[in-house]
């Protein structure tokens, strides 16, 4: 008789839920505003994604077949990333369009 122990590691990007991998991706302000494809890594390589226009961090895609062994999915979650250093520009013209077009997103919170 052996006993034997398994550890398995934590992976840098993927994260397992049954059958199915989780991935948090980071986007741009442009591709989440603007839609377009981006390339995410999977268990058997990188696949192209598309970010459907007006996304917002959490938003969450599913990739069919392409979880542990074929057998679940791949949710990957979308995580807006703004520019580093901050761009002045693109300060300016939120500061422009937020005072014309005030809105909150915490409605009844």
């Amino acid at each position: 008789d052996a006993l034997v122990e398994v550890k398995v590691a934590p992976h840098p990007y993927f994260r397992r839920d049954g059958q199915d991998l989780r991935l948090e991706w980071p986007v741009s302000l442009a591709e989440a505003l603007l839609g377009g494809k981006i390339e995410v890594p999977t268990s058997t390589g990188r696949v192209a994604l598309s970010i459907p226009k007006g996304s917002n961090t959490g938003t969450t895609l599913r990739l069919k077949g392409k979880g542990v062994a074929g057998k679940g999915d791949q949710y990957v979650t979308l995580k807006v990333v703004l520019p580093e250093p901050p761009d002045p520009e693109l300060e300016s013209f939120v500061r422009d369009w937020a005072a014309r077009r005030p809105y909150t997103p915490r409605r009844g919170s």
